[in-house]
């Protein structure tokens, strides 16, 4: 503007037969600037960008385009004060800086700017772009959830949504998530949504979430999102330019050594028929011949292995595990995921199943006003052997009868329940006192640690 400014007087003066020269433009480029004048200098990083960079006071004064060399712009011979600055570049949101400061004789370096390939209508997007996702397909979806800065008409931007693998799936207006969904069920479990509820209009919704369907939602995939320009506010605004994002599904939140173990090491009174199936969950998609060939149990167990998920594995130990027994798990480093990359490292861990006993009996202890019909249950935490069972029992005054497995509707024996039943009714109005002694033993040979004893009085 200056070098404009100063050709014009010198243009004038020649007409006017002045002989008035400036002499202030004539000077070395680094001498120009004096005490009124500044310089701004800065890059973009997206040097190849195409784009270009405006310098504004109120309205745009100068521009200058970005270097395709190394990202570079300049601005010369700026008067001091504040400026803004704006650059502008096809696919890349408009990077806005206030408040430039420009001194005189200096030159202000604003940096490297990082462009944006978020459209101006997008505030936030989940998963982040290049981002990695946790996730687990036996028990949930992958969710993609867009952030908007103005609300926008719902129908354009559902038709503007893709994703690469293609997808189906149902977009949820008003909802945002940053993890994906871990439920079965298709309807967020939200009380803000109620049944019946009918919402008539969206002209102020600024989120939404696609819930992807269960078919659809891989591990070990990298997916591209993509919003094309179709997608419009409720003003009529479409997007600058598309927007597109990638991530990928990863199995694990450990590391590649961090397995997974249900029970996990170190823990002790483990129930031996809830846990009765020891679980592995590893990082990686496992190569089952060799992970089954590098497993080894201590003690030895009468086991089965199953592969719920190519990441799971199943030690099935043919039922009730031994109780008060320390069991210790290892996978050498011989196994193999199913790219064929060894662990090299062994992994191994122990757990402590509980002692033999009662879980609870029926009468309870301390009952009262039991009938002198009633039958007297024991409820164990493993299989027991019925007949160790009945060497162990006595009761008090004496009672005859049978010991048996207790049964359900069809006759079905629970095999961790035994039921005394008398030979004839109980004495009314009675103290009775049972007694378990150490002789009891579950399935596996495991004696109990300590006699049990309770009593119940019967009714008048």
């Amino acid at each position: 503007m200056k070098k404009i400014f100063a050709m014009l007087v010198v243009v004038i003066s020649f007409f006017l037969g002045c002989k008035e020269t400036i002499v202030e433009y004539g000077l070395p480029k680094e001498e120009i600037n004096d005490s009124m004048h500044g310089d701004i200098i800065g890059k973009v990083t997206q040097k190849n960008s195409g784009g270009v960079v405006v310098v504004s006071q109120v309205s745009p004064i100068d521009s200058a385009a970005i270097s395709t060399a190394d990202g570079s712009f300049e601005f010369h011979d700026l008067r001091i004060g504040n400026y803004d600055l704006t650059v502008k570049a096809d696919n890349y949101r408009y990077y806005v800086l206030n408040n430039v400061q420009v001194q005189g004789g200096g030159v202000t370096y604003v940096g490297e700017l990082d462009l944006s390939t978020v459209p101006e209508l997008v505030s936030s997007v989940y998963p982040e772009d290049k981002s990695e996702v946790v996730y687990d397909w036996r028990y949930g979806r992958i969710t993609i959830s867009i952030l908007f800065a103005h609300p926008m008409d719902r129908a354009s931007v559902e038709n503007a949504f893709s994703t690469d693998p293609p997808s189906t799936g149902i977009f949820y207006w008003g909802d945002y998530t940053t993890a994906p969904m871990s439920t079965m069920y298709a309807a967020p479990n939200d009380a803000r949504f109620e049944e019946g509820a009918t919402i008539t209009t969206f002209s102020k919704i600024t989120s939404m979430t696609y819930q992807m369907s269960r078919v659809n939602s891989f591990v070990d995939t990298n997916y591209t999102v993509t919003l094309s320009t179709d997608a419009k506010d409720t003003s009529g605004n479409h997007l600058r330019f598309p927007l597109v994002f990638s991530f990928r599904t990863v199995q694990s939140y450990v590391t590649v050594y961090g397995i997974q173990t249900n029970p996990v090491n170190g823990d002790i009174d483990i129930d031996p028929i809830s846990n009765s199936s020891i679980t592995l969950t590893f990082p990686r998609r496992m190569d089952p011949v060799s992970t089954e060939a590098a497993l080894q149990l201590n003690p030895a167990l009468n086991h089965a292995v199953l592969w719920p998920s190519g990441n799971v594995m199943n030690i099935w130990a043919g039922g009730p595990l031994p109780s008060d027994t320390t069991i210790t798990v290892q996978i050498n480093g011989s196994a193999k995921d199913k790219d064929g990359v060894p662990l090299n490292e062994t992994f191994s861990f122990w757990f402590r199943t509980a002692a033999f006993n009662l879980r609870s009996t029926s009468p309870v202890n301390a009952q009262l006003y039991v009938p002198t019909t009633s039958a007297i249950y024991l409820y164990f935490n493993n299989y027991v052997d019925k007949t160790a069972v009945q060497s162990a029992f006595s009761i008090a005054p004496s009672a005859s009868g049978t010991i048996d497995y207790a049964r359900d509707y069809y006759g079905v024996a629970y095999l961790d329940q035994t039921v005394f039943t008398p030979s004839s009714q109980l004495q009314a109005n009675t103290k009775y006192t049972v007694t378990l002694s150490t002789a009891a033993k579950d399935i596996n040979g495991v004696n109990m640690k300590s006699s049990y004893q309770f009593a119940f009085v019967t009714r008048p």
